[in-house]
């Protein structure tokens, strides 16, 4: 049986970091009220019933959504930063595609034989606590 490559949600749950807390959805983002957000992944091990991803203020992930492509680690893409980008911005709506950050390598992870190929379709809308 092959085992469980580490996703980017594994990598960041067993990072400590020096100069920064990790923090609740809460905590960071006390300005928002509500939070929709769609994600589609195309690419390498996706299930069609797999495919679309919703997620809301009661929901959401920690900082990544993780890559569906069972060959690639350190795979998926931090939705954390995009909300960052709209709190930073006061955006309401955001669209994007993004693209997996991890790779496809050896069984350990230790040789890099290509970058992922899966892409993330990302919808988002925030509804602030001032509107």
């Amino acid at each position: 049986m092959q085992k469980r490559v580490k996703k980017a949600s594994d990598v960041f749950r067993e990072t400590i970091f020096v100069y920064k807390n990790k923090m609740s959805f809460k905590e960071e983002f006390p300005q928002i009220s509500s939070i929709d957000m769609s994600v589609s992944e195309s690419g390498r091990g996706v299930k069609d019933w797999e495919a679309i991803k919703k997620y809301n203020i009661s929901n959401l992930p920690e900082e990544y959504i993780d890559c569906s492509n069972r060959l690639c680690y350190n795979g998926g893409f931090s939705i954390k930063e995009i909300i960052r980008k709209m709190v930073s911005e006061h955006l309401i709506n955001y669209k994007s595609t993004e693209l997996c950050q991890g790779y496809e390598g050896s069984p350990n992870g230790q040789i890099r034989y290509r970058d992922c190929i899966n892409g993330f379709h990302v919808n988002v809308k925030i509804t602030y606590n001032d509107e």
